[in-house]
């Protein structure tokens, strides 16, 4: 039979080691950097609202504002018309009739009906909604469509109607919390 003897390690060795171990950590671990995507190159709408394009139009940060389920609602947004001609943007949602706009070449306009710069030609009346067809929180369809591109189908979200989109005014409505049965609860 033969008999193992203990390794005996010298300090040198040992520092060595613990060095190696360290670097090898160290470089394990910071190895993780480049196995993950940069967050920047990732497309992702940074905004309430959502995106979509018609035909030459580009429509960003598209958002409907309202007080609750079936009231009325106002289209927020910004429709950006990149072609050099004019371009006749139709919206249609349920519960309001077909709103056409016509957005200058190379132009933006509001669809909430208020000016975009200094620009009168970039006023376009506001495109309200006479009876939201969900409530804030969920999304609604809308249909955009222009001569050229035809239409398309777009799930614009539902905003409740306060600051920085609405109003907030004293005609909103406010929460009104449910009628107590008259039990109390236990004391803890």
């Amino acid at each position: 039979m033969t008999r193992r003897l203990p390794l005996r390690h010298s300090k040198a060795s040992r520092a060595a080691l613990g060095a190696l171990t360290l670097a090898t950590a160290a470089t394990t671990l910071s190895g993780c950097m480049y196995l993950s995507p940069d967050q920047t190159t990732k497309s992702y709408i940074a905004s309430d609202g959502t995106t979509a394009k018609v035909g030459d139009v580009q429509l960003q940060n598209v958002l409907i504002v309202t007080s609750d389920k079936g009231q009325p609602g106002t289209l927020s947004g910004l429709a950006v018309n990149n072609a050099e001609s004019q371009v006749k943007l139709t919206i249609a949602t349920p519960g309001a009739a077909k709103r056409e706009i016509t957005i200058p070449g190379s132009t933006a306009v509001r669809l909430d009906g208020k000016p975009n710069g200094a620009d009168p030609a970039t006023v376009s009346p506001a495109v309200s909604i006479s009876s939201v067809a969900s409530q804030p929180g969920l999304a609604q369809q809308v249909v955009f469509s222009t001569p050229n591109a035809g239409a398309t189908q777009v799930q614009v979200p539902i905003l409740l109607n306060q600051p920085p989109y609405g109003s907030a005014d004293p005609s909103h409505p406010t929460f009104t919390p449910p009628e107590t049965t008259g039990a109390e609860e236990p004391p803890a």
